[in-house]
């Protein structure tokens, strides 16, 4: 049979993957299994309140519009954008991320499997665990759709729905790979892990950038309903004049037989013509990234190397700085991690650039006096210290949520994979190898008060926030403080989950981020921690002493949490 081995590949693939058998086999684990299992749901019953609700409100409010407007035939044409939108940035990121995993790839070569077959299961892996989404967004938009059209009784309706979705899936998946291997193949120079994780990285930012503008103006017109109803409204007339050729997908979509005929043939020639020509040139686009290349350097370089006195850092500056640069140097870490301490101030910058541009300059200048005469018009003393304190506990809790979201404390273990056996082996105390990984965690925390100060001040200069030089000081000096003290407790108990059930059985990095349980427990813990701050808000009192009743209570948790954490590590991590 041809392509045999196709199947066993894509499952080998998509092993760190979640899947619905795990989900079910987790329930026969015990309490362990089970709690992983609710996790699960919370978060998945999480994501379909906040991010479907939007999306169907978003939807209907269109649908709604398109109906009022009698052009409710073109509606299609915006579900495939949205749907061709998510799935291109996160496709092509998770393609790109994971084009060449190390080695991986290279048993594959060496074993008797044809080019198709390896390609072809990387592709479906690809469609099937990242494109989802976009999958996701064309039925529920498709279903909006027919309930507005009147096609639900309409049997080619749901015929045409499917092929759709699948014919949309199938161009995301030719574009992307399509892309990548063209330049992977006209310049080799791109072979390389950390360019293609740049690339990933600036596709990362550039979707943030358009979500966190999308979002703003969203959330301004979705105020009047009107407006933004006509907005969209106008905006999908114009798509469907410039391209008419988008009316096939809105024509198949609405159960049209040729139109779905075409849908077919286009998932037909990519599937089974593109796929197998392109699997060649997949290959071929893998000879380089392996390979290791030398430097020669000149007899002068060299006696000057000879000539200058050996130096030796420290066991602990050596494991520090090896922990750090395998984060940075690792694609799916460094996307999964210490990106996420860039992308959240970025998306506050951005929101706030964006709202301040449509206010224009008579906005800006209402806001700026409205902020002056908040800070000196009836503004008590015992006031002001509520208002700062309210203000240090905010930014407290937004540089928590940036130094923990990196997810460095909840892989401490899960991120050396297999190397943790050589670690074992070298003559390192395990309490310098705890040491590391605590102080690596730390580090993202004080970047983040760091970040956050820039942000912050740069904030109170432009609205005129009337606060002093001393009050600044002061409020980051609190912030700091708290900021420190809550994300000792919160290191200590992600390192301790990462510690009793590291995932060290991966093949794909992203596995020790992406399909690490330990590191959804730790988001939720985070989550919880800074909803509790939010809590003291407004049960203690807002001044200095509530101040140091909450750092009290941190520094009381984390004192002894710290010892016995270390402790028990320990003597963990020989028998790991």
């Amino acid at each position: 049979m041809k392509n045999q081995m196709l199947w066993p590949l894509f499952k080998i693939f998509s092993s760190n993957s979640f899947s619905f058998g795990m989900f079910l086999e987790n329930f026969k684990k015990g309490i362990k299994g089970i709690l992983k299992n609710l996790l699960y749901i919370a978060l998945i019953i999480y994501f379909i309140v906040v991010a479907g609700g939007m999306f169907i409100l978003v939807m209907t409010r269109i649908g709604n519009g398109l109906v009022n407007s009698g052009d409710i035939e073109k509606m299609p044409v915006f579900i495939m954008f949205a749907a061709l939108a998510a799935v291109m940035f996160f496709g092509f990121i998770a393609a790109a991320t994971n084009y060449y995993t190390g080695s991986g790839e290279e048993q594959f070569l060496s074993m008797p499997l044809n080019s198709v077959e390896i390609f072809g299961a990387k592709v479906a892996v690809t469609a099937v665990s990242d494109l989802i989404l976009g999958a996701a967004i064309m039925l529920v938009g498709g279903i909006i759709y027919g309930i507005k059209a009147g096609l639900v009784t309409h049997p080619l309706f749901y015929v045409g729905l499917l092929i759709t979705i699948l014919a949309v899936e199938a161009i995301a998946v030719f574009v992307i790979y399509a892309l990548l291997l063209l330049f992977l193949n006209l310049i080799p120079k791109l072979r390389n892990r950390s360019v293609l994780t740049s690339l990933a990285t600036v596709l990362l930012l550039c979707f943030v950038f358009a979500y966190s503008i999308f979002s703003s103006r969203l959330s301004m017109l979705m105020d009047q309903e009107d407006v933004s109803t006509a907005a969209f409204v106008q905006l999908i007339r114009l798509w469907s004049q410039k391209a008419p050729a988008l009316m096939f997908f809105a024509d198949a979509m609405s159960g049209k037989i040729v139109p779905i005929l075409v849908m077919a043939a286009i998932f037909a020639v990519i599937v089974f013509a593109f796929i197998p020509l392109a699997a060649p040139l997949y290959i071929r686009s893998l000879n380089g990234f392996s390979d290791v290349k030398t430097k020669k350097i000149s007899k002068e370089k060299a006696q000057n190397v000879l000539n200058k006195e050996l130096k030796t850092n420290s066991v602990f500056h050596t494991l520090l700085v090896r922990d750090v640069r395998t984060v940075f140097r690792e694609p799916s870490f460094f996307g999964n991690g210490p990106l996420m301490i860039i992308l959240v101030p970025v998306m506050f910058l951005i929101s706030f650039a964006v709202s301040f541009a449509a206010a224009k300059g008579s906005g800006i200048a209402e806001v700026r006096s409205m902020m002056i005469a908040m800070f000196t018009e009836n503004m008590t003393p015992e006031r002001l210290e509520t208002v700062k304190y309210i203000f240090t506990v905010i930014i407290a809790g937004i540089c928590i949520f940036m130094g923990n979201c990196a997810n460095i404390a909840s892989t401490s273990f899960s991120r050396e994979g297999k190397a943790i056996y050589d670690l074992k082996a070298m003559p390192i105390e395990p309490d310098t190898i705890v040491l590391v990984k605590f102080w690596h965690a730390l580090i993202y925390c004080l970047a983040s008060i760091v970040i956050i100060f820039l942000f912050f001040f740069g904030l109170v200069k432009f609205l005129y926030i009337p606060f002093t030089a001393e009050d600044i000081f002061s409020m980051t000096l609190k912030y700091s403080l708290l900021t420190i003290l809550t994300s000792f407790v919160l290191i200590f108990i992600e390192m301790f989950i990462d510690t009793v059930n590291p995932k060290l059985q991966w093949e794909n990095p992203t596995a020790a981020f992406k399909q690490n349980m330990n590191a959804v427990v730790s988001t939720f813990i985070v989550m919880g921690f800074i909803a509790l701050m939010v809590l003291l808000i407004f049960v203690l009192p807002k001044n200095n002493i509530g101040f140091l009743i909450v750092a009290a209570i941190m520094l009381v948790i984390a004192a002894p949490l710290g010892v016995l954490y270390f402790k028990y590590a320990v003597k963990k991590i020989p028998k790991m």
